[in-house]
């Protein structure tokens, strides 16, 4: 087994998902109880989804499989963005808090994007 430092770091794409994914569930526990069971729990499971995706993306080898989880993932990152335009809408989130948001959101679809432009040059 390889030793910590022989390990390959994570992408940045997995680590700023991460941190979005932390972010998100944060403003989620405020939402009122039936937001959080419902619009919550589908806006989580759609940043999980993307997280679970990029995660998966990162240890598989270049070609279709890791270009399928790439778009996954994106597809996934526009259900959050409307999810989060409703959390704002519905008031369960501030202004600044949804912009902070798609801020974060925006950024992980970009590096998504490009990386899967990346693979997709392969």
């Amino acid at each position: 087994m390889d030793s910590p430092s022989e390990r390959k770091p994570l992408p940045s794409v997995v680590e700023h998902a991460y941190g979005t994914w932390l972010w998100l569930d944060e403003r989620v526990a405020a939402f009122p109880a039936h937001a959080r069971r419902q619009l919550g729990h589908r806006l989580l499971d759609a940043a999980l989804d993307a997280l679970s995706a990029v995660v998966e993306a990162s240890y598989t080898p270049p070609g279709e499989a890791r270009r399928a989880l790439l778009a996954l993932a994106a597809h996934r990152l526009t259900l959050a963005r409307m999810l989060l335009r409703g959390a704002r809408d519905r008031r369960h989130l501030s202004i600044a808090q949804h912009e902070h948001a798609m801020r974060l959101v925006e950024e992980w679809g970009r590096q998504v994007g490009g990386w899967l432009r990346a693979e997709t040059r392969r």
